[in-house]
């Protein structure tokens, strides 16, 4: 999968929820859906805007995944059936902000991905709390304050950033390459990062 970055991903206002993935030329890359009312996460990635071509799934392993996932793996598979890798929930980590591991097709760890601002996500969740006026101000949070997510590889070093554009809802979202990479790791973080932003989105 060879990217041309920036990549930008938009959500669709939908009853399900969709998302489109367009390159820095404007073209399509990918169409995101996701599975619901199910106990197991499961995302299916096409290349077209018909979801005729079914290009990759991303799935939860093990059946009470969705819904107890301090410590889940979600699966990326091409249509094949062969191994992309697995985004991996860090425990604890994960409740006071975004802390995974991006591992590649046989469980090596690849990169890792952490919220550059996970105080940001206490903030607003205070703020929500407060009946009705919480409400309110944290729409005017949401569409204000914009969390980033940087992607570092195994020295550290960081290599793709995802940050959520001024929009309300966190309809829109933006990746960037921090440093040449090959095309599989694009595939690997750009499907990791997919799995990312639509589990933060529900976390708010």
């Amino acid at each position: 999968m060879q990217l041309r970055f920036p990549l930008t991903l938009d959500f669709k206002f939908s009853l399900f929820t969709e998302m489109r993935v367009h390159d820095a030329g404007g073209q399509l890359v990918a169409v995101v859906k996701e599975k619901k009312f199910s106990i197991r996460d499961e995302v299916r990635v096409f290349s077209d805007e018909a979801r005729r071509v079914q290009t990759h799934s991303i799935r939860a392993q093990g059946l009470m995944a969705g819904a107890l996932d301090w410590r889940a793996r979600r699966l990326i598979r091409r249509q094949d059936g062969s191994a992309v890798g697995a985004l991996q929930a860090q425990g604890l980590r994960t409740l006071w902000g975004a802390s995974y591991e991006l591992l590649g097709p046989q469980g090596e760890a690849r990169f890792v991905v952490r919220d550059d601002q996970p105080w940001l996500n206490v903030v607003e969740g205070a703020i929500g709390a407060v009946p009705f006026v919480g409400d309110l101000v944290a729409m005017g949070f949401d569409y204000l304050v914009n969390p980033t997510y940087t992607v570092t590889d195994h020295d550290g070093e960081p290599t793709y950033r995802v940050f959520k554009k001024r929009s309300f809802f966190a309809r829109r979202f933006r990746i960037e390459e921090l440093r040449p990479s090959r095309p599989e790791d694009d595939e690997l973080v750009l499907l990791g990062l997919i799995q990312l932003v639509l589990r933060e989105r529900e976390r708010g």
